[in-house]
């Protein structure tokens, strides 16, 4: 696996601790939903909220949510949830253990009569915040050694393209002085080989010079007889 890739593995492992997102149907009673702590859960109440005057969304005996005429006039988890009219949705951020429960919607018309009743059991289920935190900090250190092994790397990479690099120079240096020293070695061998042609010359010449010496010498002696 490359570098790239385990990267992306540890920013997915932290979406997952903490960004799951769940979407419950809420519309038939007794459904059942499942919410990941610390993620989101979309809770689809109603098809709209314009339908009924008056709505209540209780937990046990706590008011969760309220409208009234498309107004909301109650919501205890305001901080970290939203009541969206329009598709009668509910929408829950940060889940947490204490949201488990069974909830009740109680619908009811213009004249205070109950038109409906649904019940929902939300169960909320994954990690507690101390296995959050040591997760977190586990996938931090990870990222951590991760790019000191990067480093590492990259370090020991631009180490071998350097001792490479004079190990190159060496060569071509030795190769230099050796084809220096070839040269030396045939430049004297020329040197010699011209002294000695030149010796050998010298030596015909005088040993012309003898001879022709000596046959004049001869001619004279005859001349003489």
């Amino acid at each position: 696996m490359d570098m790239e890739a385990t990267v992306g593995l540890l920013f997915l492992l932290i979406g997952v601790s903490y960004g799951v997102e769940t979407f419950c149907d809420a519309r038939q009673d007794g459904a059942q939903c499942l919410g990941s702590w610390g993620g989101t859960v979309f809770v689809k109440l109603m098809d709209q909220a314009s339908g009924a005057h008056r709505i209540d969304w209780m937990k046990g005996g706590t008011s969760i949510l309220r409208l009234r005429n498309n107004t909301i006039v109650v919501n205890t988890i305001m901080s970290r949830s939203e009541f969206i009219p329009n598709n009668g949705t509910f929408r829950i951020n940060n889940l947490r253990n204490s949201d488990s429960g069974k909830y009740t919607l109680n619908l009811f018309d213009s004249e205070g009569k109950e038109t409906g009743t649904r019940n929902l059991q939300l169960s909320v289920e994954g990690q507690t915040p101390i296995r959050v935190g040591a997760i977190s900090a586990l996938v931090f250190y990870l990222i951590l050694l991760l790019v000191c092994v990067i480093i590492l790397c990259v370090q020991s990479k631009k180490q071998k393209c350097k001792e490479k690099l004079n190990a190159d120079l060496t060569y071509v240096d030795v190769r230099v002085v050796q084809q220096q020293g070839r040269k030396s070695v045939k430049q004297n061998m020329e040197e010699e080989v011209e002294y000695s042609q030149i010796k050998t010359a010298g030596c015909v010449s005088c040993l012309q010079a003898k001879v022709i010496n000596g046959a004049e010498k001869e001619v004279v002696q005859l001349r003489r007889s």
